[in-house]
Order: C-alpha cells, then sequence, then structure tokens
C-alpha cells in the first residue's frame, strides 16, 4: 500500500478538505474549521511511511493514507476530530515559524478556554497539551508569500486507534519520553471538558479568525 499524493479525483471531497489538498492553489486570507466523519491516515511528503504507518492494517480496514500539503509526522483523523486550517500571507515578522505557530496554538488554547477545557500548554514546536498530555497537535506549509497552518485537535475520538495504526514515531518531542499513544494523549472529553461538537468548531473559528484579523492578512 502506497499514500494518495496530491488532489486526485480517487479520494472524496471529505478527505481532500481534511487533508488541506484543495487550499495549495487557493487565495488567503481563508480559515476553515470541520470535524471529521471517515478514518484517514495523513502523512508528510517526507514521512517514512514503513516507520510511520501500519500500512498492511490500513489496508485490511479500508483506511486511505494521504499526503498533506504541510510537514510533521503521521496523524489519524477519525470520528471524534477536529480538523482546522488558516491560509494566510505571510508577513515580515513571521521569516520562521515559530512566531506563526505561537499565534494560531495560541488561538486555539484561547478557544478551548472559552469551551471550558483544563488549561493547556504549548509544548515540543507545536503541540497543544493538558498537563503533559497531547489534545491537538498542528503543522505548517511554509511559501515566499503565504503559509498554511493545519491543525488537528481530539475531542472525543476512539483512542485506541492510534495503537492499530500508528507505530510509535521515529521521532518524539522530549516531553513525550517515550510514552506509548495510550499514555501521551487525551482529549477533550477524557479531561472533563463536555463540550458539544458544535460548540467547539463555533470557538475554534472565531478564535482562529480573531488570530487572522491581527495578524492583519
Amino acid at each position: 500500500m502506497s499514500a494518495t499524493r496530491g488532489d486526485t479525483p480517487e479520494l472524496s471531497l471529505h478527505l481532500r478538505s481534511l487533508a488541506g489538498l484543495d487550499l495549495v492553489g487557493a487565495a488567503p486570507p481563508l480559515v476553515r474549521v470541520e470535524p471529521v466523519r471517515e478514518r484517514v491516515v495523513v502523512v508528510s511528503a517526507s514521512s517514512p511511511l514503513a516507520q510511520e504507518v501500519f500500512l498492511d492494517r490500513c489496508q485490511q480496514d479500508g483506511v486511505p493514507v494521504v499526503v498533506r500539503p504541510s510537514g510533521g509526522g503521521a496523524v489519524l483523523l477519525a470520528p471524534g476530530v477536529v480538523v482546522a486550517s488558516v491560509l494566510a500571507r505571510r508577513q515580515p515578522h513571521e521569516a520562521f515559524p515559530e512566531a506563526i505557530f505561537r499565534r494560531y496554538v495560541g488561538a486555539a488554547g484561547a478557544a478551548l478556554a472559552a469551551c471550558g477545557a483544563p488549561p493547556t500548554a504549548m509544548r515540543g514546536i507545536s503541540d497543544l497539551c493538558i498537563d503533559d498530555r497531547k489534545v491537538a497537535g498542528s503543522s505548517l506549509r511554509l511559501w515566499r508569500d503565504r503559509f498554511l497552518f493545519q491543525m488537528s485537535l481530539l475531542h472525543d475520538p476512539d483512542l485506541s486507534l492510534l495503537e492499530r495504526y500508528l507505530p510509535l514515531p521515529t521521532r518524539m518531542p522530549a516531553y513525550r519520553q517515550g510514552r506509548p499513544h495510550a499514555l501521551f494523549v487525551t482529549s477533550l472529553v477524557a479531561s472533563g471538558c463536555r463540550v458539544s461538537e458544535a460548540a467547539l468548531l463555533g470557538e475554534l473559528e472565531r478564535h482562529l479568525r480573531r488570530a487572522l484579523d491581527e495578524q492583519g492578512r
């Protein structure tokens, strides 16, 4: 089994949207927040598939593997996950990824606070965590004049699916300390936040749009 690369007709509109394939040629500014409705493993172009994904299990279960435009490691998207994308023009002070991650991961943290979630903090390069458990991950694609920020946030998915489709990543942030998925990630619901999916989508979009407006587009 290999990964699907590019915006091909064999992918559903939903999968194209989740992976952000339709955003590569889109015009900024744009904010999109949507719930995941089917399982898909999303990887970056540089991901070593054989080490990052259990390809045989994906094939057995009919789970597609799709290459997204941005970087980072392999991600499992499944019902209960919310995906957010921001396409914006780069500002002069955003020559490096750190400023972009701080702005938009911080906006996501503010959205979770508005939903009544426990306190969050950015850890590693761009993870959003509750205590030392990852609740959201993000990645970035930089062009000369614009960027694409992508985030997946764990609202209430079946976290056991991570063990089925994803081995331990080849590269891990120091704060993970080698923990397996079950001891490393959490979800909003598992952490005690009972926000509805609709309310979460609304707050996340509102805070990301505010961050975009403050950036100056």
